[in-house]
């Protein structure tokens, strides 16, 4: 069975600390991952992680096409040029030559506002078991660095659920769905976080706990990620 691995990436205009703060948030819930399996799972490898950051392909000609974060970016910006268009980037993604080769969970950080498919500035556009593209946009002119971070940690987490599958659309309790979308009615970051104020909300709520999850999602997490990568129900 092919391993898939994390992939993350970030825009030019996303800075050094904010790259951080999503290459630690992941960092920190797959070592905790490992923590939690069970006692003979311990022994293998975790999840590899790759920070690829803005990334170009050197071996390909300039501008062409999937060579580059920066092709990605230019060719799903909206005409003004001043927001990413979600949908049209995570098209990109799925479109990818490799992406049957080498499957992968991709988490990218963008500095432009992000629109979702009615044009809306939104903090994250997903698609479910492949990736999501997640801005700092909103972020940048409500908060100052300090707490930025700890926001941008939370909606990090937020949306590596979303792209991992968790909660599981089967789960009996502790669900809700919203625009056909699960999410966990726990103290938990796997809340809904539609707008700011849902994150600040939520991240005001969880800070200082241990860990970004409930037991259930965390349970849920370990359960995708045992089945993807050791071929176990």
């Amino acid at each position: 069975m092919m391993e898939t691995f994390i992939s993350l990436t970030w825009s030019q205009d996303v800075e050094e600390g904010e790259a951080h703060v999503l290459v630690y948030t992941v960092t920190y819930l797959v070592a905790q991952l490992g923590k939690r399996l069970p006692f003979w799972f311990q022994f293998q490898a975790m999840p590899p992680i790759r920070p690829f950051g803005d990334w170009v392909i050197l071996m390909m000609p300039q501008g062409s096409a999937y060579s580059s974060m920066d092709w990605y970016i230019k060719h799903s910006v909206t005409p003004d040029g001043r927001a990413v268009d979600g949908l049209a980037y995570l098209r990109l993604v799925e479109m990818e030559p490799w992406q049957s080769s080498t499957p992968h969970f991709d988490l990218a950080l963008v500095g432009r506002d992000l629109n979702d498919a009615q044009g809306r500035s939104v903090l994250s556009v997903v698609r479910s078991g492949m990736a999501a593209v997640v801005s700092v946009h909103q972020l940048r002119r409500s908060f100052e660095k300090e707490e930025r971070i700890v926001k941008l940690s939370h909606l990090v987490a937020h949306n590596f659920g979303r792209v991992v599958g968790i909660p599981l659309p089967g789960r009996k309790t502790g669900l809700q769905y919203v625009d056909e979308h699960s999410y966990c009615t726990h103290l938990c970051a796997m809340r809904p976080m539609m707008t700011l104020d849902d994150l600040v909300e939520l991240s005001e709520q969880i800070r200082g706990r241990w860990g970004f999850y409930c037991d259930v999602c965390q349970s849920e997490m370990e359960a995708v990620f045992i089945s993807k990568y050791y071929g176990m129900n």
